[in-house]
């Protein structure tokens, strides 16, 4: 007998859900667009009955109300949040299932590969986390087109980062920390954004000398954001900016994701340093940005309805064996 998993949302991520977790299991799928208000705590109670495990990959503020009746009722519950806020609250819960938010590609499998990679390390000096959702080809000014949600983009260049310095848990102000990465001989920029660390600052402060998470661009961009972002303040009017983006910044399916870790530590005594990167492509079904983002969620969902998961309440990304999440069909995709 196949599992119930409910999905919440039909979006971009939403639909890439089903179509990945279909043949699998028994998917019961609600959306806004069909009358189901998961705003509405009556309703969330209604559509969650009878479900062994719920993914929401909605927006993040009906996210609290999923996830109380999820811990209620004993339901796996994963999201797809950034947002530290609704992180706080599910951490509160009590609940005899898992609760694990922050899935995804990041945060999620970028947690996941760096916390993997750290444990071939006798002691941690740096860890990088690099992640970059890019479209293949461009032509406007910003060096970019859009290729996930518009509030989400927005939500991860206006709030502090986390980050630790010399062992203590710091916090790091957005569009900062300007970096040049050269990847394969291609030049690219990165700096500092919101949510990627996820919990990883608390669980690996004073026991890893400095670790952060930044977003990959192009060349050129992060002056433009700043720009719209610092000295036009529209990260104060986040309304005005969202609507200018979805009128006029081009959405595409043609995109990339880079995914960059690399750690530096001593392993016998000897200072060393390990990279995994890998560039990763849509299919004909699916954008990159959709299937990595899906399939980092549908290989821990997965982990968990195959009873490898077995925590209960809250759970990091980080608590995850790197090798059980790629050792899957959804997980392979990082291979």
């Amino acid at each position: 007998m196949k599992a119930k998993v409910g999905i919440v949302g039909s979006g971009n991520i939403g639909w890439a859900l089903k179509q990945l977790l279909k043949e699998d299991y028994d998917i019961k799928q609600g959306d806004i667009t069909d009358g189901f208000d998961a705003g509405d705590i009556k309703q969330v109670k209604t559509f969650l009955l009878g479900l062994d495990a719920v993914i929401s990959a909605g927006p993040f503020a009906v996210n609290k109300n999923i996830a109380q009746i999820a811990a209620e009722e004993s339901i796996g519950y994963f999201d797809l949040t950034e947002d530290v806020e609704t992180t706080e609250y599910i951490r509160n819960l009590e609940s005899e299932s898992i609760l694990m938010p922050q899935c995804g590609l990041a945060p999620g499998a970028i947690n996941i590969c760096a916390s993997g990679m750290m444990d071939e390390f006798d002691s941690v000096n740096e860890v990088l986390m690099r992640v970059g959702a890019l479209p293949r080809f461009t032509t406007n000014e910003m060096s970019y087109y859009l290729s996930w949600s518009t509030n989400g983009l927005i939500n991860e260049y206006c709030n502090e980062a986390d980050a630790i310095y010399e062992g203590k848990a710091v916090k790091l102000m957005p569009l900062e920390g300007a970096e040049k990465l050269v990847i394969e001989g291609e030049s690219f920029e990165a700096f500092n954004t919101s949510g990627g660390c996820a919990t990883m600052c608390e669980t690996y402060a004073d026991k890893v000398e400095n670790l952060t998470y930044k977003t990959i661009r192009y060349p050129g961009h992060l002056n433009h954001m700043k720009f719209l972002f610092n000295d036009l303040h529209l990260k104060k009017n986040k309304d005005i900016l969202e609507k200018l983006f979805d009128k006029e910044v081009p959405r595409t399916k043609n995109d990339v994701i880079i995914f960059f870790v690399k750690v530096i530590g001593l392993i016998d005594g000897v200072l060393q340093e390990k990279t995994y990167l890998r560039k990763i492509y849509g299919n004909e079904k699916l954008s990159a940005i959709q299937l990595t983002t899906a399939s980092g969620v549908c290989s821990v969902l997965k982990l968990f309805l195959d009873g490898r998961l077995n925590s209960k309440g809250f759970t990091k990304q980080e608590s995850l064996p790197w090798k059980d999440f790629l050792n899957n069909k959804f997980g392979e995709v990082y291979i």
